[in-house]
């Protein structure tokens, strides 16, 4: 094969696992929340995060791994399985 196409297939390969890094979703109620929904579309459909801390929401339903939502702009940015909602670490750092 191409040396060339082994290069770009490596490229690809890298891109889609370093930005699959934060890429989980949330589900409320039927519906599933992804990164670029407002603040206020989060809280339509998903209703009060168990925790917040600054941009950083925290949901957490019994049973499930807790999920840490960040915002940017009012807009989600990342949302991500955390280890415990003791450690919420956002992937922008914390934010005041």
């Amino acid at each position: 094969m191409n040396p060339k196409y082994w290069s770009v297939m490596l490229l690809f390969l890298v891109s889609v696992m370093t930005s699959s890094v934060y890429a989980v979703s949330l589900e409320c109620n039927g519906n599933i929340v992804s990164v670029g929904v407002t603040e206020e579309q989060l809280l339509d459909t998903c209703g009060e995060p168990t925790s917040r801390n600054g941009a950083n929401w925290v949901y957490h339903k019994p049973g499930s791994i807790p999920i840490l939502v960040t915002f940017g702009n009012g807009i989600v940015m990342f949302i991500r399985d955390v280890d415990s909602e003791n450690d919420p670490a956002s992937p922008l750092g914390d934010h005041p």
